[in-house]
């Protein structure tokens, strides 16, 4: 620990440099780099040091001293306890310009021109079709059950009235739940209960170490029914039950009805969803091409509704399969090949990639060095890369314009607002 960095906690007036990905101020100070939420560039602000954060320390802000001409009025009444968002007291085009920021700093730090970004693609609020949530029972045995959010970096359960990101419907639903799972939820017991707004009702899964009993499973059934939902899923360890399955829950994934399978990855939002496939398709050119990390099929249903012969790869063998059945009720199942297969320790070979004219991938927030590696020695002609984080798409694109590609722009989207998270796609020739 260097000189200056105790443990202990103190009571600083510092003056915030910048904002950081988190929606964290970031301050220097004698004691180190400190992470201040709330806080913002330009601040004098009073704080009380606490814990370690990898080279500096989490500062709780307790006075803004000289406030921002940016600081903002948080439109939700939960910002301050909720951990959903992190950046509601920001004025909206200061926003902006730093959710654009993260993108373009990320790939100036690995050498890259700034000037390749392109505008911060916006998505409106109130657009979440997907939440997930924990039901928290304290073991006291007058303890009543908490249902809601995460506080920010806590495992403190925040109950909200009334969330502005979250689709109206998945709102009103969330409130019903809460009152069904009071009861339910056994003291010390923690459920996280994931929610999805499928086209054709509501899709749940709710993951605890522990079966759910007959009382649990009869109840959440009639609850089903009560409410109209599509299914009813619990998890335990790996393993997937139904509860109550009314209908397979059916989404449309880039225009293209997929019965999606509990817990599935998908996009946030449809709008966003709408945003990210159109610049895939618009950045993917020739007939044969590679989908990595497909998913649902995202791009590939779309790709192939267009006339491309699309190899769709993904390591969830259930979402693989209901891009394939999604291919053939759309009526192009013999353009697409697919294959269940996890890419983060078997990337698609240089050998394997010969023949495809564009390769498209969306990995996980790792990011894809090994794959980044592969292509970096093939003679694909264009890449398509999707990601949920600057800092690794940076580090992939480095990769990738070493080995002879030209980064010809990225486009940043904001799909999770008010937050530090931020979709991008770029497009990459030889």
């Amino acid at each position: 620990m260097g000189a200056g960095m105790t443990d202990k906690s103190e009571d600083l007036t510092v003056e915030i440099a910048s904002l950081g990905p988190r929606g964290d101020g970031i301050a220097e100070s004698e004691r180190g780099r400190l992470y201040v939420a709330d806080a913002l560039p330009g601040e004098r602000v009073r704080v009380r040091t606490g814990g370690k954060r990898g080279v500096g320390f989490v500062a709780t802000l307790k006075e803004v001293v000289e406030p921002s001409p940016e600081r903002a009025d948080p439109p939700c009444r939960h910002f301050a306890d909720c951990g959903g968002c992190s950046v509601q007291h920001l004025e909206d085009g200061a926003y902006g310009a730093w959710k654009y920021q993260l993108v373009a700093a990320a790939l100036e730090r690995v050498g890259f021109d700034p000037d390749v970004v392109a505008p911060l693609v916006r998505t409106e609020p109130a657009g979440r079709r997907r939440a997930e949530f924990s039901a928290f029972r304290p073991r006291a045995s007058a303890a009543r059950t908490f249902f809601g959010f995460h506080a920010r970096a806590s495992r403190h359960v925040v109950e909200i009235e009334d969330c502005l990101i979250l689709h109206p419907d998945l709102m009103t639903l969330v409130a019903k739940l809460r009152t069904e799972l009071a009861e339910l939820v056994s003291p010390g017991a923690r459920w996280d209960v994931s929610v999805t707004l499928a086209e054709n009702g509501a899709d749940a899964l709710i993951s605890a170490n522990h079966a759910p009993g007959p009382d649990a499973s009869l109840a959440l059934a009639m609850f089903a029914e009560r409410e109209d939902l599509a299914r009813v899923s619990w998890k335990t360890g790996g393993e997937v039950e139904p509860v109550a399955m009314r209908r397979r829950p059916v989404l449309e994934v880039s225009g293209h009805p997929v019965d999606i399978p509990p817990g599935v990855f998908l996009q946030a939002s449809a709008e966003a969803e709408r945003a990210l496939s159109q610049l895939v398709c618009d950045g993917a050119a020739g007939s044969n091409i590679a989908d990595l990390y497909c998913g649902t099929g995202t791009f590939a249903l779309p790709l192939a509704a267009g006339g491309a012969n699309v190899m769709a790869v993904d390591g969830d063998g259930a979402a693989v399969e209901a891009l394939a059945r999604a291919a053939g009720t759309g009526g192009f199942g013999g353009q697409v090949r697919t294959e269940i297969r996890d890419l983060a320790k078997r990337p698609f070979t240089t050998a394997e990639l010969k023949g495809f004219d564009t390769v498209v991938f969306d990995p996980p927030r790792a990011g894809a060095a090994a794959q980044a590696g592969e292509l970096a020695n093939s003679d694909v002609a264009r890449v398509v890369a999707v990601s949920c984080n600057p800092a690794t798409f940076a580090r992939d694109a480095r990769i990738l314009a070493d080995g002879g590609y030209a980064l010809e722009q990225v486009t940043p989207i904001d799909q999770f607002v008010w937050s530090g998270h931020v979709e991008l796609v770029g497009v990459f020739r030889r």
